[in-house]
Formats: structure tokens, C-alpha cells, sequence
């Protein structure tokens, strides 16, 4: 005896129940694969940050003891370091600049304004070039909007032009955003360190460790910082290079305490306490702020989804009776 609800009934015809158990194994699988593939994706992030403190150690070492030998970059990198050194498509008045964008949003190499470079010579010419057969394929037609294919290409070249500029500014916000959600916990783990007795080079480099899984961009600037206090002559040089790589507010404000406290010998802690309260404090009233956004933002979706939504479900079923009534 068939059941009335067979699982059969809900398949496409041809196929059977045993090919849906195959593509849900199917789909099962995949998604094993997506998770392991993102855990061994963060361990490879954690790896290339990890080895980026120690290229910067390496080199703070090499230029107090002597002359050091420049790594040989990969072949991929090496060839777009060649073309745009030969184009010379990047200014040499926009060269700080640049460079200074692409620390900010995690890009130490020293060839990451190149490979930045080469991308900005090529992909405007592959979107260019897509434009232009999307053009060519549209244009067998003869309709009075002819004439718009012709802004397939330049809206290639503009998009090509414009991707990594957008890549870099979406890495720099979501850095800044992960940095400032984690000064609170920085400053408590700081202020830990500093009852215990421990130095600002011990105690950065003590929370670093400590926030490598949860915070890793907050920890990597941390351990920069303790190695160049440890090789730097002056230390308050390595906190105002803290302040330029991590251009925020809350940042400036954790430099001008450690400097201020280093100069006039007030109590550390104490300081640090402060500051923690206050970026608690304004963490909780940006929250509050959001909130707050939420009614009106929420007002053009409840209108154009929900209402409707809810109109149809209430009215059906007297329209459905009152059709039923004067069909009778």
C-alpha cells in the first residue's frame, strides 16, 4: 500500500529516492569540505602574520647588526614587481600614500604595492575586454538603445580600475572594525600585565599571545610594536608607529597615555583602567546607537514584504468564501 505522502510524489519525474540519498550524502560532504577548508584557511592566516612579525624582526635585527640580503620574492610576484617597475604605473609622489593605505589594511610585503599595481594595469583591461563582447554580442539588434552598448566597455574599464581600490578599502574597514572591538580586552589584559610588574615590551608582547585565536590583526600590531620597542633606540618612536599603522581615534588616545606616563611617571594602571571604562562605555552607546536605527531602517522592508505578506494571509480566506459564495 502506497502512503498518501510518499517522499516519491515530491521528486522530479525520473528520479528516485535513492538519488536523493546521494545528493544529500553529495551535499553533506561538500560542506565537510567548506568547514575543514576554513579552518585550514585561518591557520594559514595566523602562519602568514606570524611569519610577517618575524621577517619584521629579522629586519630590525639586520639593520642594527648590519647589511642584510633581501629575500627573493616568488615568480608570480617577482613577474608583477617587473611590469610595474617598467610602467612605472604608480607615481613616485603617490608611493608613500599608497603603501601607507596597504599597511593599514594588513599588506606589509614590500611588494604589495606592486603586485596593487599590476592589478590596477590588467583587470581594467579583462573588464575591458568582457565589455566589449558583451557590446558585440548585443549589437546585432537595431533599437534606438543601440546606441547604450557602447557603455559596456567603459563600465568594464571603470569597474577594472576601481576593484582593487574597493578590495583594499573593504580589508582596511573590516581590520579597523576587528581592531576596535578588541581594545577594551587589550586594555584590561595591559593592565593585568602592568600590576604584575611586567614592562610595556613584556606585557604586549604577553597580551599578543594571549590574543592571537580570538583577535589576531589586534595581536599581530601588538607584537610589532613590542619588537620594535625592544630594537628601536627611542621607545615612544615605536608607539607613534603603532598610531600611524592603526589610524583610529581610541588608538591615538592608548599611545598618548603610554607616552604620557612613560614621560611623567604616573602610574600606569591607573591609566589604563580609565581608558578601558571609556571604550566600554562608548562600546555600549554605539550599540545603543544602532539600535536605536533599527525602527526606521526596518520601516521600507515591514511596508514592501511584511504587509503584504500579512494582508494576504489575513484576506484570503474571505475572499476564498466569498467566492465560494457567489460561484453557488
Amino acid at each position: 500500500m502506497e502512503l498518501p505522502f510518499a517522499i516519491t510524489r515530491l521528486l522530479p519525474p525520473g528520479m528516485r529516492a535513492e538519488d536523493l540519498g546521494v545528493a544529500a550524502i553529495i551535499v553533506v560532504l561538500g560542506l565537510c569540505y567548506l568547514l575543514i577548508s576554513n579552518q585550514t584557511g585561518e591557520r594559514g592566516r595566523i602562519a602568514s602574520r606570524i611569519r610577517g612579525i618575524q621577517q619584521r624582526r629579522a629586519q630590525l635585527r639586520g639593520e642594527l647588526v648590519g647589511p642584510k640580503k633581501r629575500r627573493s620574492p616568488q615568480t608570480s610576484v617577482n613577474f608583477m614587481r617587473a611590469v610595474a617597475m617598467k610602467l612605472q604605473f604608480i607615481k613616485t609622489t603617490q608611493l608613500g600614500k599608497t603603501e601607507a593605505e596597504l599597511v593599514e589594511a594588513g599588506f606589509r610585503s614590500r611588494d604589495a604595492i606592486h603586485v596593487l599595481a599590476f592589478f590596477n594595469l590588467t583587470l581594467p583591461l579583462v573588464f575591458g575586454a568582457i565589455g566589449f563582447a558583451i557590446m558585440e554580442m548585443n549589437s546585432g539588434g537595431h533599437s534606438k538603445w543601440a546606441a547604450f552598448h557602447y557603455m559596456w566597455p567603459v563600465l568594464g574599464l571603470y569597474i577594472g580600475f576601481k576593484l582593487p581600490w574597493i578590495f583594499v578599502t573593504h580589508r582596511r574597514k573590516k581590520r579597523y572594525l576587528q581592531i576596535q572591538r578588541s581594545l577594551s580586552d587589550v586594555l584590561d589584559l595591559m593592565t593585568i600585565c602592568a600590576e604584575a610588574g611586567l614592562s610595556l615590551a613584556m606585557s604586549l608582547e604577553r597580551v599578543a599571545r594571549e590574543l592571537t585565536i580570538s583577535y589576531p590583526e589586534m595581536a599581530e600590531e601588538l607584537s610589532l610594536t613590542s619588537i620594535e620597542t625592544g630594537f628601536l633606540p627611542d621607545r615612544n618612536k615605536a608607539l607613534y608607529n603603532l598610531a600611524e599603522r592603526v589610524k583610529l581615534p581610541e588608538m591615538r588616545g592608548i599611545v598618548s597615555v603610554l607616552v604620557q606616563t612613560e614621560k611623567y611617571g604616573t602610574p600606569i594602571a591607573q591609566a589604563l583602567r580609565v581608558l578601558s571604562a571609556e571604550f566600554r562605555t562608548s562600546r555600549m552607546l554605539r550599540a545603543e546607537q544602532k539600535a536605536a536605527k533599527l525602527p526606521a531602517l526596518m520601516t521600507i522592508p515591514m511596508i514592501t514584504c511584511i504587509l503584504p505578506t500579512l494582508f494576504i494571509v489575513i484576506i484570503s480566506p474571505a475572499a476564498v468564501k466569498l467566492m465560494d459564495t457567489f460561484g453557488n
